[in-house]
């Protein structure tokens, strides 16, 4: 036996593919389910895939995850916070199928980047070719993540669009915006409490501007200082549609609080939108 046996056992303790655990399911159930989450809110989708995701209701998590999918909200968005290690092999497994079929439906013609067949494979549109190559992919969670970023040949703006599919360089960037969010959701709100209210600017209107400007201000570290995509991705991340002349205003603005109000990453240089 290999000196590395019990490691690998260990990494692979209780793992069950998707794919057995929807080749259970009833074909009319599955259809029935898919049927009734194309009529939710947006934000009750979200809510209820999160709650399905942690709890471990992978045949759930799957139906709403496709759902989240066609309605172009990417991987990205659907989680309140960075996938960790601490994730078992089965819900990163699952993780990677979300991004997956992300890629395959938003990124059909990437497979002409992909170099290799068995990868090529991860775009087909069979749902048992596709999951045999997912799982082909992953090797029951032993193939590091930057590898399987790397063979797909994936775009920046693609790994950002993932939850799981990422390098260690995105990785890192995801990482530096959430340590700093804290900082910058203060910093705003701080500069709206100066404004005075009336009729028109009341607290809500207040509250309004302070998620809008947060959420440009992620949507901006993933995009870099580009108007236009920041806008693209604030739709994406909210469901609400912005000019690209809205955006360059409201970004400029978010600079100049961060500015007057010295919001420095932990070692001590300024942050700036991007």
């Amino acid at each position: 036996m290999r000196s590395d046996a019990p490691a690998q056992a260990a990494a692979v303790a209780g793992f069950v593919p998707l794919s057995q655990i929807l080749q259970a399911q009833s074909p009319e159930k599955l259809a029935k389910a898919q049927a009734g989450v194309a009529t939710l809110d947006r934000a009750v989708l979200i809510n209820k895939f999160r709650d399905a995701f942690d709890n471990g209701k992978r045949v759930v998590a799957f139906i709403l995850a496709d759902e989240l999918t066609r309605r172009g909200i990417p991987p990205c968005f659907w989680h309140a916070d960075l996938p960790t290690s601490d994730y078992g092999v089965n819900q990163k497994l699952d993780l990677f199928l979300f991004d997956l079929r992300w890629l395959r439906h938003w990124h059909a013609d990437h497979v002409k980047q992909v170099r290799y067949m068995r990868y090529k494979e991860l775009f087909t549109f069979s749902e048992t070719k596709f999951h045999r190559a997912a799982e082909y992919a992953f090797h029951q969670g032993r193939r590091p993540y930057w590898k399987i970023v790397g063979s797909l040949s994936l775009s920046e703006p693609q790994q950002w669009d993932c939850a799981w599919l990422r390098s260690a360089p995105i990785g890192k960037r995801h990482a530096a915006m959430l340590a700093l969010s804290g900082q910058v959701l203060t910093a705003l709100r701080a500069d709206l409490t100066t404004v005075r209210r009336t009729k028109a600017f009341g607290d809500s209107d207040a509250d309004a501007t302070l998620q809008r400007r947060h959420a440009l201000w992620v949507c901006a570290q993933m995009t870099g200082d580009s108007p236009t995509k920041t806008a693209l991705r604030y739709r994406q991340m909210t469901g609400d549609s912005i000019t690209r002349q809205t955006a360059a205003k409201q970004l400029e603005k978010v600079r100049e609080i961060l500015t007057a109000n010295r919001v420095t990453t932990r070692h001590g240089k300024r942050v700036t939108i991007v």
